[in-house]
């Protein structure tokens, strides 16, 4: 799969640090082998490439959580409708943004989940009244960047309505918000914003 923007900043930090660490671990390595008090400025160069091997292992699991959620996970056209930044962490001094989808589940119930694209602010990857794949794998979400498409699904009025959702059908649940650890209420089924961090989640 794809990386996405902060994928590709951490895991070229972390060859940076790991190849550094590498290099001056050989070096002192070297060194320290004539002369012993060399041994001690070991620890650095070996703390970059611990540091470096983590940041590289952190963006590999990450893409095979990715892959297992599209592998197993059940696959939903959903039309993009709008977008909301990532206020978890920044890249090159900016909020990435993530995509809002409408689709109707497997009980044809409509929809609404962040796909947490990542896309730098300003780029037109993914335009809002497009169709997606997304894939739903046990409340987590993945999706496939090749399948952006202009295509218009069944139903598809009702799923890009700005329209008030009727009371009747939501079932309010408590939710812990991933990026503080905050408690709230929330409508099961819809993407779910932190009253008091402000970061945007999917409310299973």
């Amino acid at each position: 799969m794809k990386m996405n923007m902060a994928q590709k900043v951490l895991l070229i930090i972390g060859g940076a640090f790991a190849g550094i660490g590498a290099v001056l671990t050989m070096i002192f390595g070297s060194i320290g082998m004539v002369f012993r008090p060399m041994r001690a400025f070991l620890a650095l160069p070996l703390f970059f490439l611990i540091l470096g091997i983590c940041f590289i292992a952190a963006v590999l699991f990450g893409q095979h959580k990715k892959s297992l959620i599209v592998k197993n996970g059940i696959r939903y056209a959903a039309k993009i409708y709008g977008y909301v930044e990532n206020t978890a962490y920044m890249v090159n001094g900016r909020f990435p943004v993530n995509v809002i989808v409408h689709y109707f589940d497997k009980n044809q119930i409509e929809r609404e989940a962040v796909i947490p694209t990542a896309f730098e602010k300003g780029a037109s990857t993914y335009p809002i009244g497009m169709t997606m794949d997304i894939y739903e794998y046990q409340g987590k979400y993945g999706w496939d960047p090749d399948s952006v498409r202009d295509e218009i699904l069944p139903g598809e009025q009702e799923l890009m309505d700005d329209k008030p959702v009727d009371p009747s059908k939501l079932r309010m649940t408590a939710v812990q918000c991933p990026n503080c650890g905050a408690s709230y209420q929330a409508a099961a089924g819809y993407t779910g914003r932190c009253p008091y961090c402000g970061s945007y989640h999917n409310v299973e």
